[in-house]
């Protein structure tokens, strides 16, 4: 006579645990019928109740697994070790959608040996799947970017070998060298934010599941408020305002005596924590609160790193593209609806890094209506003027920028602390090819795309420049 499964309720005395468990608890026979299982595993299922999924009992009749081979490997595996950790399924719920579960199971056998049936939990595991894939696809995804890139590269260095023979299309090849040369900046921060996902990924992803099921319902869910705050779309803080901002959650929690209050407080900065209300003080009292934090951060620095990749390929499509918009105008492109700010702070997430180091970036952003424009084209003026401004400042002063309404035109300064512009080449600075850089640092087309793509838009570009003040002042209509 078979005996009767270990009963977990009235042997133990441990109902309550079994019926109110957040992870799946369930007894099977083996045909894989449920002798017993508890709320949380129904759910899992998508079951209304423990007594629907046994009387459903979807295991035994093969329709829970999506791989129906996965359900004979559990036996195989259960047979010839008695317990089971972390076994990892795709399984249907009742309603047909699909979930990823992983299983820790052991063997209940008779004094013989004899297999009696089997017991275990389950728990939901979709949102590290769902993670985990697609990081695993966007890593993909840039690395064949990538490759894109360095063959483009590569056929743009060809031709200016190719073109420079030819005399008819000498300026072009000297196009093309200084394409060559601004495609490596971008495959640059493509290269290293790679590097920084393979290093987070190494680091965060294997602790994830681990960590995720050790955590208490309450510091989960704070874990969760914490990668919810670093996805948020904001502006980049410049370094005074990211030192107020320490400095106030570094004062919270020294006030809460939490150790190395200042490593934390710019981890804490860093995930987007701007406000007392939003620090963790208690995720931080308790050793798994810190490393949910830490691990906060490392998928915070993932998720920037495919940002700034992207940022990056875009700014090399963007490189080329100012080549054909010198070559030829493309009559086909339409006017779209875009907004001018999203452009400009596209490209001062592209120089973030420089920017960081030693320029202060103060945004004058008044509310403004999109316009119909061409927006990648006005994206390369605002990257050759921040560009320009960056380099008159050898990267060290402020950066000012304003975007405002003035009637029937969107206006947007750009002024820079830099060295200023000698009024003797003042007149000359929209002619192509003309440059005060260093050979192999510019060609002189920057100021005169700039100046034909503003010129398209029916627009107005005007400087005013004197020592430690440069403002270029761009007006584009809103009709």
């Amino acid at each position: 006579m078979t005996p009767a499964p270990t009963d977990l309720t009235d042997e133990f005395g441990f109902q309550s645990i079994f019926e109110n468990a957040v992870v799946g608890i369930f007894q099977t026979d083996l045909e894989g019928n449920y002798i017993r299982a508890n709320r949380a595993l129904a759910l899992i299922y998508g079951y209304d109740s423990p007594s629907q999924l046994l009387q459903e009992q979807p295991n035994a009749r093969a329709c829970l697994y999506v791989d129906p081979q996965q359900r004979q490997r559990f036996i195989e595996m259960m047979a010839r070790q008695d317990t089971l950790t972390n076994f990892e399924s795709e399984v249907y719920r009742r309603d047909g959608s699909r979930c990823w579960i992983s299983e820790t199971c052991r063997v209940v056998r008779s004094p013989e040996g004899q297999i009696l049936y089997f017991e275990g939990f389950v728990q939901d595991i979709t949102v590290q799947h769902q993670a985990l894939a697609g990081l695993q696809a966007a890593e993909r995804h840039l690395k064949q970017k990538n490759l894109e890139l360095e063959e483009t590269l590569s056929q743009l260095q060809k031709a200016q070998r190719e073109l420079i023979y030819s005399e008819k299309m000498a300026a072009l090849g000297q196009l093309v060298a200084g394409v060559a040369h601004e495609i490596n900046t971008p495959l640059g921060a493509i290269r290293s934010s790679i590097e920084t996902i393979n290093l987070c990924t190494e680091r965060s992803l294997p602790l994830l599941p681990t960590l995720v099921r050790q955590l208490p319902e309450g510091v989960f869910n704070q874990f969760l408020e914490l990668c919810t705050l670093s996805r948020a779309d904001s502006l980049a803080l410049s370094s005074r305002e990211r030192r107020q901002y320490k400095r106030q959650i570094m004062a919270l929690l020294e006030a809460h005596d939490i150790a190395n209050a200042d490593v934390w407080a710019d981890t804490l900065v860093d995930l987007g924590v701007l406000t007392e209300a939003t620090v963790p003080v208690e995720l931080l009292r308790t050793a798994q609160g810190q490393e949910a934090v830490t691990l906060a951060h490392q998928l915070a620095l993932l998720e920037r790193s495919t940002h700034t990749i992207t940022t990056a390929i875009e700014r090399a499509a963007k490189v080329v593209f100012a080549l054909k918009t010198y070559a030829r105008v493309d009559q086909s492109s339409q006017k779209v609806p875009a907004q001018i700010i999203d452009g400009i702070e596209t490209v001062l997430t592209l120089y973030h890094n420089k920017l960081k180091h030693g320029v202060e970036v103060v945004r004058h952003y008044e509310p403004v209506p999109e316009i119909h424009c061409y927006p990648d084209e006005l994206t390369q003026v605002w990257t050759n003027l921040i560009h320009n401004a960056l380099h008159a400042m050898e990267d060290r002063g402020r950066l000012d920028i304003v975007v405002r309404r003035e009637q029937t035109q969107i206006c947007v300064e750009i002024i820079d602390s830099g060295c200023g512009i000698p009024e003797a080449i003042l007149p000359r600075i929209f002619e192509p090819f003309f440059t005060t850089k260093p050979i192999g640092e510019g060609n002189g087309l920057g100021l005169d795309i700039v100046r034909k793509i503003i010129d398209k838009h029916q627009g107005h570009i005007e400087v005013n420049s004197q020592p430690g003040r440069t403002q270029f002042c761009v007006r584009l209509p809103l009709e």
